[in-house]
Formats: C-alpha cells, sequence, structure tokens
C-alpha cells in the first residue's frame, strides 16, 4: 500500500489467548462471509494484534488474498476503497484514480470475487462507513472474513448479526511488569536496585500497554535510581475508564523531550490521524522547517534522521515500515499521541490550518493552491503560503503544461515536489537548475527537460552557480538532449532516477557517463519504450560505490547483468522489473554480487535460474513477482546464512512448492528464521503451462500485459494465450 499501510508487528504481552481463538475464527467455522471485530480503548493494542493475526503465517498461506485500510473519525470511502485496491495489488492507473466511489467498489468486488479473502478495517469509528463498503464485499462461502478493530462496541452489534466481538481488557500487574521489562531490557532482566521503583511507575500506567511502552521510552533513557524517581513523582494515577485523562500521562514523556524534539514531534500532529507518513517526505519538510540542526560534516538529512530515531526509540513514533536495510520507510503515530500533538501545538500556538477551496490554474506561477497544509505561527519560516517564499513546495498538476520560468525566483526552495496525473507531460523551465538552495527535486508521474530548448544564454548563464552544491536527489525525469553538462554540475547527487529511450544503431544503450558522480548511492533507471531486441551496456560507465540500482525495461540479456555485479561491488540492493532482462536462463557465477542484501525479480520471462549459495554470500531478501516462466527457486539459496525472508508474489504453483520445499528443509536442520510469504497466483497451472510453452520469436513480439507482468510473444502465441485466458475466465 502506497498512502496508508498496516503497522510493523510489535510484541504482544497477554494477548495469546485472544489471538489463538480470533484465528481460530478466521480459518475456520462457517463458510459464509463473516465479520469480526476487536474493540477497546485507545491504547490497549487493537491494532497490534489485529497486524499480528494479519501477518500470521498459516493466516497469509490460508486467504487467497489480504487488504488493510484505516478508516479514523473521519473516513472517505474513496480512500479506503483506494487503499484495500492497493494491497491486494491491483495496478494504478490514472483511470483508476479518477473513477468514482461506485467504479472503485465494482472494481474491489470483482478483484475479491472467487477468492477467499480477508480484509481488516482499523479504527472504525462510524458504522456509515462499514455500510458503505460492505456491498462491495461478496460473499461466496467461501470462507471470506472482514475484521475491524474500534474504540465503540456497539459497531459490532450494528455491524452484524453474526459479528463476533473480541473486547480487549487491561494487562494484569504480571503482564504489564513483563511488558515493561522486555521495553527496557528486551530478553535480559531489570537491575535488582531498579524492580522497586520500575514496579511503581508500572502500577501507575494501570494496565494499558500504550502508557507502558511510552513510559518505557522514557526510562530507557536514563537507567538510574535518580532518573526513575523523578519519573515515579511525575506520573500521576487517573480514571482508566475515560481515555482523554492518559493525555496527562503521556504528556510526561513530550515534557522530557529536548528543546530540539520537541517541534518536530508536534509537527506530526500536522498528518492526518492515523495516516502513515512517508520518512522522505517528513525529512524534508523538517529541514524546510528549519528545525534541524547541523551537526559537523554530517547532512541535515542524515541528522533529521538521526532526530526521527530518537522519538521511535523513545516510543512516540512507531514504525510502519522498513527498508530492505533496516532503515525507516514510514512512520505513524498512535491516535492518542496525535492528540497529545495536537492538544500541545494549541497550547502555544504553533499549528493553524489553512483551507483554500478555489480553483486555480495550474499554469500560473502564483496559483499553486495547497489543502489543508500546515502553516507555523510565530516562526519566520512559514511553510506553506506563497508569498512566504517556501522551502518546500509541492505542485499538483491534472493537464500538460510547463512550469513557468518564474519558479526559479524562490530563491529559499529546498524541495520541489511535482504530482502530475498525465505520465512525463510536464516540462521543466531551462532554469529549473538555477535556484540555489535546491536539494531535493521529485516528480511524481514524470517530467521532462530537454537541453536542446533551452537557449544559450541560459545554459551559459554565469550569474548563478556552476555547481549545484546542495542539489541531492532527482527522480522521475527524461532529460532530453546533452545533459552531460548538466550532470556535471551536481557532484554531491546521491539519488537520481532517469527515464531514457535512446539506443545506439549497434544496440548498445546510450545513457550518460556517470562515473564521476562518487557520491552517488541510488540510481533507477527505465527505458519508456518496448525495444525489439535486446541491448547492451556498451560503455556505459557506473560510480563504483553505487548501492541501490533499480533497472526497469532497460531489456539486458543476463550477461549484462552479471557484468553489473563486478563493476558495483557495494552493490546491496537489485530490482529488475518489467523487462529489464530478457532471457530464458540465468547462469550466475561467483563473486559478482559479494554485498548484495536485497535481490527483486518482477516481470521477467526468464525460466531457468542456475545458481548456488556463495553466488549471494550476503542476501537476506529474495522477492519474486509475476515471474511466470520460472519453473522453480534453486534450493541452494536456502543454504545461504544471511537469507532471511523469501517473498514469492503470483507466480506459477511449481514455484511456491520450491519455495515451501526450501523452508520446510532448512526447517529440518534448525533452521527457523527463515520466513516465506506466498501471494498465490490469479492464473491456475493450465494458463501458466499455455504461457511457458508458447514460442517466441525475436524479430517479431507483441506485448501481453495481464496486471504487472508482461510476456513476449508472438503473433500465434498471442492468439493462444488470449483464448486460453478468455476461456478460462470469460474475459481479457
Amino acid at each position: 500500500m502506497e498512502n496508508r499501510t498496516m503497522v510493523e508487528e510489535e510484541i504482544t504481552v497477554g494477548f495469546d489467548d485472544e489471538a489463538l481463538t480470533i484465528k481460530e475464527l478466521l480459518a475456520g467455522g462457517k463458510k459464509q462471509l463473516q465479520m469480526i471485530s476487536i474493540v477497546g480503548m485507545p491504547g490497549l493494542g487493537k491494532t497490534t494484534l489485529a497486524t499480528k493475526l494479519y501477518n500470521d503465517p498459516y493466516i497469509t498461506h490460508y486467504f487467497h488474498i489480504r487488504g488493510w485500510t484505516y478508516a479514523s473519525q473521519l473516513p472517505r470511502i474513496i480512500d479506503m476503497l483506494l487503499d484495500i485496491l492497493r494491497s491486494v495489488n491491483v495496478v494504478f492507473t490514472d483511470e483508476i484514480k479518477n473513477m468514482t466511489n461506485e467504479k472503485l467498489g465494482e472494481k474491489l468486488y470483482k478483484q475479491l470475487k472467487g477468492k477467499r479473502y480477508l480484509i481488516v478495517i482499523d479504527d472504525l469509528w462510524d458504522i456509515g462507513a462499514w455500510v458503505n463498503l460492505k456491498m462491495y464485499f461478496p460473499n461466496d462461502n467461501n470462507g471470506s472474513r472482514v475484521m475491524f478493530t474500534s474504540r465503540v462496541k456497539e459497531l459490532s452489534m450494528h455491524a452484524s448479526l453474526d459479528c463476533h466481538p473480541h473486547c480487549l481488557r487491561f494487562l494484569t500487574e504480571e503482564e504489564s511488569w513483563e511488558l515493561l521489562q522486555w521495553k527496557l531490557f528486551q530478553n535480559g532482566s531489570c537491575p535488582l536496585e531498579l524492580i522497586l521503583i520500575g514496579k511503581q511507575i508500572m502500577k501507575k500506567c494501570k494496565g494499558l500497554p500504550l502508557a507502558i511502552v511510552v513510559i518505557a521510552g522514557l526510562l530507557a533513557k536514563n537507567k538510574t535510581q535518580k532518573s526513575w524517581k523523578q519519573v515515579v513523582q511525575s506520573v500521576s494515577s487517573y480514571i482508566v475508564s475515560d481515555p482523554n485523562e492518559y493525555l496527562d500521562t503521556l504528556a510526561l514523556s513530550y515534557n522530557h523531550l529536548p528543546r530540539h524534539l520537541k517541534p518536530c514531534f508536534l509537527y506530526l500532529g500536522a498528518f492526518p490521524e492515523d495516516q502513515k507518513i512517508p520518512v522522505q517526505k517528513l525529512i524534508c519538510l523538517w529541514v524546510a522547517e528549519g528545525f534541524i540542526q547541523k551537526i559537523g560534516q554530517r547532512s541535515l538529512e542524515e541528522v533529521a534522521e538521526d532526530y526521527l530515531m530518537d522519538l521511535i526509540q523513545r516510543s512516540l513514533v512507531i514504525v510502519a515500515q522498513r527498508r530492505f536495510d533496516g532503515r525507516i520507510k514510514a512512520c505513524r503515530m498512535h491516535d492518542l499521541l496525535h492528540d497529545l500533538c495536537l492538544k500541545k501545538a494549541r497550547e502555544i500556538n504553533f499549528l493553524q490550518w489553512i483551507h483554500n477551496d478555489k480553483d486555480t490554474s495550474p499554469s500560473s506561477s502564483s496559483n499553486y493552491k495547497i489543502h489543508n497544509q500546515p502553516r507555523l505561527c510565530g516562526h519566520p519560516y512559514s511553510l506553506l503560503e506563497f508569498y512566504h517564499v517556501p522551502r518546500y513546495l509541492s505542485i499538483n498538476l491534472k493537464y500538460s503544461c510547463e512550469l513557468p520560468p518564474s519558479i526559479s525566483n524562490l530563491s529559499n526552495l529546498e524541495t520541489l515536489v511535482i504530482i502530475s496525473t498525465q505520465w512525463m507531460k510536464v516540462i521543466l523551465p531551462c532554469n529549473v537548475w538555477k535556484i540555489p538552495k535546491l536539494r531535493h527535486l521529485y516528480a511524481k508521474g514524470g517530467a521532462k527537460y530537454d537541453v536542446s530548448l533551452c537557449s544559450e544564454e541560459a545554459v551559459m548563464d554565469h550569474n548563478h552557480p556552476s555547481i549545484l552544491e546542495n542539489l541531492r536527489t532527482i527522480t522521475n525525469f527524461n532529460l532530453c538532449g546533452s545533459i552531460q553538462y548538466l550532470l556535471a554540475g551536481t557532484p554531491y547527487l546521491t539519488k537520481l532516477g532517469i527515464f531514457e529511450s535512446r539506443v545506439s544503431n549497434s544496440g548498445n544503450l546510450m545513457f550518460p557517463n556517470l562515473e564521476f558522480l562518487r557520491h552517488l548511492e541510488t540510481l533507477k533507471l527505465d527505458i519508456d519504450f518496448f525495444p525489439r531486441h535486446p541491448i547492451a551496456l556498451g560503455e556505459v560507465k557506473f560510480p563504483a560505490n553505487i548501492k541501490r540500482l533499480t533497472l526497469k525495461s532497460t531489456m539486458l540479456e543476463w550477461e549484462e547483468i552479471s557484468v553489473l555485479g563486478m563493476l558495483l561491488p557495494s552493490l546491496e540492493l537489485l530490482k529488475l522489473e518489467d523487462n529489464a532482462v530478457f532471457g530464458l536462463q540465468w547462469a550466475t557465477t561467483d563473486g559478482r554480487f559479494p554485498q548484495l542484501k536485497f535481490l527483486k525479480m518482477k516481470g521477467l520471462n526468464v525460466r531457468q535460474w542456475i545458481t548456488c549459495s556463495s553466488h549471494f554470500p550476503s542476501l537476506q531478501h529474495l522477492s519474486l513477482e509475476w515471474c511466470r516462466d520460472l519453473k522453480e527457486i534453486p534450493s541452494s539459496l536456502g543454504d545461504i546464512l544471511s537469507l532471511q525472508l523469501i517473498e514469492v508474489n503470483y507466480c506459477c504453483s511449481t514455484v511456491d512448492e520450491s519455495v515451501r520445499k526450501i523452508k520446510e528443509e532448512q526447517e529440518s536442520i534448525g533452521n527457523n528464521w527463515l520466513k516465506v510469504l506466498i501471494r498465490e497466483q490469479l492464473w491456475n497451472d493450465e494458463d501458466c503451462l499455455a504461457m511457458a510453452s508458447l514460442p517466441c520469436s525475436k524479430s517479431n513480439r507483441t506485448g501481453v500485459s495481464k496486471g504487472h507482468c508482461w510476456m513476449t510473444v508472438d503473433e500465434v502465441g498471442f492468439r493462444l494465450v488470449k483464448k486460453v485466458w478468455v476461456a478460462k475466465r470469460g474475459f481479457w
């Protein structure tokens, strides 16, 4: 899911019996569609328990597809439908994004029809949201379930006569002490001199898990008797029947925050309740607001990441999603802590909402509208009223246009985000690179920059610095014309995403030399057309220190990937997506991927993978998606000591079986840490067999799209695939 997602699994104490009971209802009992609810006051662990069940290996295997959405106090049905569609891997197009609620609901219904599904609706407040959604959940008497969490017990009675409510209780003193110890010492035990004080503090939390976790984050910062005695004197006992009273207990952790962290924490209140917060965006906003202090030679982004980790360690922020290397990709807040943010922000007049509903023209630089964005009162670095010369600017464009040259007048702008609904229809002005403080340039939907359209004066303007020392990020750009000079002016670039469409007559990829970008760590290359023949890298040169590489539609041969592995010894992440590589067999060799931790293969036509554990000695996460021709995963991969997760999405059943066999073999020798996640195929084996057996002609190739998957087959093969698909599914 892109907008909002579930939090990752946290430690659960005292809910083993409840989890087992709900699990039996989810995967057993009646065949007709049933509602299951988890109810209780805020902070009891409803979402944590629901997440634990949602990610349970048996549950992930039992249900064909699973979906998750948040409701919150002011639910928007369109957002909830989009959440669920994302989580069941519907490919998002402009058409889908512009659908009405009814059309989205119909699409969801078709996606769920005939499949055993589990849908989780987290934090449901109003029965109206369920009434508007339930018609889109088909009842095929196959054991499908809808589970929701709510603080309102009556909702479960109104939702369905056959609903099973589970009211969470408070933790006992023994369970509370177990949770507090685990948060403070993990597998260790509390020192004797702290036990008495610790239990006094624990009792004042009254069995509320959230209060225990938040207080533990405070205690962990200084594990001395003196510090803990100050905490026990500050924590008061409150009436557990009124959740609002707990805000004073939670406020203790806010009051103890260092001065530099308080504005960062309060700023989180500007995001909607229960929403997943992209860390990349949050850090850019923190930097733009001037919250981040320069420390030595470290970048502001690195310092901001430390600030976020400090808030997470204090249990004031929850990790929602991690990257392959363990870094935080998205975070969220518990709703009680969100309430605390807003309460404290109001007390000091920190946040004020701006509402602007007037329609304006997207072609005028002074008229881009900003909906419900926060403005910081009492600070000189106000974020989002245009006349304040912003440091962070997000522009949403619905039509093709060229951004006006006057955008370069935003001399303090550090982050520019361009969101367009029409792919690659936004053209950047020639002087966009003249913004002196620009650090990050994101194009969600793509944007073009054509040097050939720029005047000589614009290119050779010596009134602006030729070296963009601050620029760190350029993503989703089609840089047309001669761009070598432009990239030469960005020596400190760390992240680059380019859409290229140039291939030489000899079949080599024409791509600018990037060898001089010594700080570049993340590179994404996408060929924005479908080439007729496999292409080669030729003389392309990459910086040796690249750690993350994504190739999409590049149509390279597998030998080129081996060459890349040799050229990029620091490579930790490799994503090969949508015909990035073309060829039926990948035979790896030793020493090519010594540091690779994450490998993703998506939408490739490879049939056989020949490798051994020594070829990927550091691999931690293997992801396969829509590789419909692949017969199996080599069993030798199970011998990689670092391997923690194998994820298989919509591959043939023989691949699924080979992965299960790997897990069984590893468990038989005591390796219990290897985790396997399998999303079962949407096609059956007959469909797979028909596709895998098709002839393939390099001279006559037609793309056949199935969601994320692209097959390359000749004309006869195309007709055969279509015949099989229509016969089996009734639609194309």
